[in-house]
This record gives C-alpha cells, structure tokens and sequence, in this order.
C-alpha cells in the first residue's frame, strides 16, 4: 500500500509539473499582454484629455471679451490699462495673466501635452512677455503670476517642434 501511494504521489507530481509549468507561463505571457493593452488604452485616455484640455483652456482663455480685447491691445502695440490711456482695469489683466497660471496648472499635472501648450498659447505668452505694460505690471507684483513666468521657462526648454519658433528669444 505505501509503494503504491508513493507511486501515486510521484505520478501526481510529475503531472502537476508537466501541466503546471505551460500554465504558469501562459499566465505569465497573459499578465503581459494585459498589462501591455492596458498601457496603451491609458496613454490613449491620456492623449485625448490633453486635448479636451486644450480645447477648454483654449474656450476659457480667448473667448473672453476682456482677454481678447487685451490680446488685441498686445498685438496692435496699443495700451492695455486704463491708467495708460487704454481700455482695461487691472483686474482684467489679472484675468488674463492667471488664466496662463491655470495653463501653467494644467500642464505640470500632465493634463496638457508640450505640442499643445506650444500650438496654443506660447504665441501668446511670449507676445505677452515683450509688451512694455505687462513687463511693468509682472514687476510690480514679483509673487504672483508665477504659472505665466513658468511657462516661459517651459517654453525656451521645451523639445516640442511646436515650441521652437519661441526658443530663440531673449
């Protein structure tokens, strides 16, 4: 009775190695696989909320009647504040100025890719950055509006195609 149980608990061995071993390395190759598919449904996911983002960064910043008046401001070399003969308070440029420490946010979350930062708003920023007002105003209060100074930082370094036209600035 021993030798037959013992012949037994060796056949039963043998065969939990012959089949366990294929099995263990299916489960292996499968873990693999999943977690490969998994991986590229998340950067997936994450690609399309980076551009969703951009697009409601886009919505929130320029299709404001105030920061659009400013852009234009900007872009035309016509004063911004009303202190200096323009149309704007200073809470508007406020406004506008946070709304790049929102992009700022977004982007160092990893909600917002570099092409879309770059592609959408280092025009901007930078256009921003040269005009004399907003040069004076961002002096004035040296602690806020640090998401629009990083920006800039982000923008001279970033290794987007899209950012490169701003590089060579000063």
């Amino acid at each position: 009775m021993q030798k037959g149980l013992e012949k037994w608990t060796g056949i039963a061995a043998a065969l939990v190695t012959i089949v366990g071993f294929p099995l263990l390395l299916g489960s292996l190759w499968f873990a693999y696989r999943l977690d490969t598919v998994i991986s590229e449904q998340l950067a997936e996911i994450k690609r399309i909320a980076q551009s969703e983002n951009s697009i409601a960064l886009n919505t929130m910043l320029f299709n404001d009647a105030s920061n659009a008046g400013i852009i234009s401001s900007i872009q035309n070399n016509k004063p911004i504040l009303v202190e200096n003969g323009g149309r704007y308070s200073t809470v508007d440029l406020d406004k506008y100025l946070a709304g790049f420490n929102t992009v700022a946010q977004v982007y160092g979350d990893g909600f917002l890719s570099d092409d879309h930062l770059c592609g959408a708003f280092a025009f901007y920023v930078e256009e921003a950055n040269e005009n004399f007002e907003v040069k004076k105003y961002l002096a004035e209060y040296p602690k806020y509006f640090g998401g629009f100074r990083g920006l800039l930082a982000v923008i001279k370094n970033s290794k987007s195609s899209s950012c490169q036209p701003y590089q060579g600035q000063p």
